[in-house]
């Protein structure tokens, strides 16, 4: 909200170490979107369309390893009302999380009614998919796959 960028699409994260993000958030409070970010998060996917995760190693985050969320769930974190994102599609859309190894996620989660998981997804958009994944735990379990 509040950005001339109304869209974000065609996003490729792949081959990275994600590992111990767990140092407290250190943007302004409520002088940004990036403020709610909860620490323990290792990558988050907030309502951005066709967003590929592939072949990454993320361990060790306390709240969750990879995590696709409608951004209308990042803002409820900061108190911000739903009707705040009426000119953006707030879900992601499309999102592929695939061949990712994903270790010891989800020890500590914050009190955001969202669970500490490995995999997260929030239950918004449409035609978001896992497949070839290694990991624990992810909520809701089984999620989709790809085709």
């Amino acid at each position: 909200p509040g950005l001339r960028t109304k869209e974000s699409a065609d996003i490729i994260v792949t081959k990275n170490q994600v590992h111990n993000n767990n140092h407290i958030n250190f943007a302004t409070p409520g002088e940004g979107f990036e403020s709610l970010v909860p620490s323990g998060s290792g990558i988050l996917v907030v309502g951005t369309d066709r967003t590929t995760v592939q072949d990454n190693h993320i361990s060790g985050n306390n709240f969750v390893g990879v995590a696709v969320v409608s951004t209308v769930i990042l803002g409820s974190v900061g108190g911000i009302p739903p009707e705040a994102f009426a000119d953006i599609d707030p879900n992601a859309d499309a999102a592929k999380i695939i061949s990712n190894k994903l270790e010891n996620n989800g020890s500590n989660s914050p009190n955001i009614g969202l669970p500490g998981v490995d995999l997260l997804w929030d239950g918004n958009g449409n035609g978001n998919s896992w497949s070839k994944n290694t990991f624990t735990s992810s909520y809701p379990s089984p999620l989709p796959a790809c085709s």
